[in-house]
């Protein structure tokens, strides 16, 4: 018995192709639409640092809800500000908008 050629033999993917975002990082900046840095607290003393939220993004792209994960409390008042002037181009499964639970990592700096 022969075997027979698969179907799927002939799909071509373009020369210039990039695969979809393959972290949370990337998808999350593909998706982002409008973005505010962080304004360095004066209290902070020259401290800098990560702070890690929980957001909950919704039907519209909108910031619904943050919490602070994980970072110095005295940076996490800047991420939390700026954060909630972000949005996002909005998430669709089947054709229809969805909320989206994640988290987002804001490196909060000297300028």
């Amino acid at each position: 018995m022969q075997p027979r050629e698969l179907p799927f033999s002939r799909i071509r993917i373009a020369r210039h192709h990039q695969p979809p975002a393959t972290t949370v990082e990337q998808y999350q900046k593909a998706f982002r639409i409008a973005y505010v840095e962080p304004i360095y607290p004066a209290q902070a003393n020259g401290i800098e640092g990560e702070v890690g939220l929980d957001a909950v993004i919704g039907k519209d792209g909108q910031i619904l809800s943050l919490a602070v994960r994980s970072g110095d409390p005295v940076l996490a008042d800047a991420a939390l500000a700026a954060v909630r002037q972000w949005s996002y181009r909005p998430l669709k499964l089947n054709g229809r908008p969805v909320e989206v639970a994640t988290e987002i990592d804001v490196l909060v700096r000297r300028a």
